[in-house]
């Protein structure tokens, strides 16, 4: 004779479906990807301006923010 009310009952020591599947490792970059990307000197510009770009936008979000909240700087 079955308890069919414990059907519903979850274990919290039961190991669970989702631990077993675990996160697939990508390899680590060859010496031959990385110089595909670029020379140290084009990642360092496109690195500073992506730096430059989100500093205008914060400034511009700021600002809007400032704007909407009627606050005097």
């Amino acid at each position: 004779m079955e308890n069919t009310e414990n059907e519903n009952v979850i274990s919290l020591f039961a190991p669970r479906d989702d631990a077993k599947k675990k996160p697939t490792i990508s390899k680590e970059a060859t010496p031959t990807e990385a110089s595909e990307d670029g020379t140290f000197e084009e990642i360092a510009l496109r690195n500073m301006a992506n730096q430059e770009r989100l500093k205008r936008e914060r400034l511009n979000a700021n600002k809007s923010v400032l704007r909407s909240y009627r606050i005097k700087s």
